[in-house]
């Protein structure tokens, strides 16, 4: 069974395992639920989406154009689009 809270691609930066993580993108006094490794490095959440379908954050971006973003699950394979 896939863990729901990692990362099915590692860091960027450093190769770690990458998880689900509260809190972890900070925006002034507040944060919000992002994907960081051990080391660190947090990946941006306008990166990935949570899937409508099994609701994993596992999502890989597909196309960026006119405003809205498409993604598709990692998990279970779903092909979604959201508003940038």
């Amino acid at each position: 069974m896939k863990n729901a809270i990692a990362r099915s691609s590692p860091c960027s930066e450093c190769g770690a395992e990458m998880l689900w993580t509260q809190n972890a993108w900070k925006t002034g006094e507040t944060g919000q639920a992002a994907y960081r490794c051990h080391n660190g490095h947090t990946l941006d959440p306008s990166l990935t989406r949570q899937c409508p379908s099994c609701g994993i954050h596992d999502t890989v971006i597909l196309d960026d154009e006119n405003g809205r973003q498409q993604f598709r699950c990692t998990g279970c394979g779903e092909r979604f689009q959201m508003p940038r």
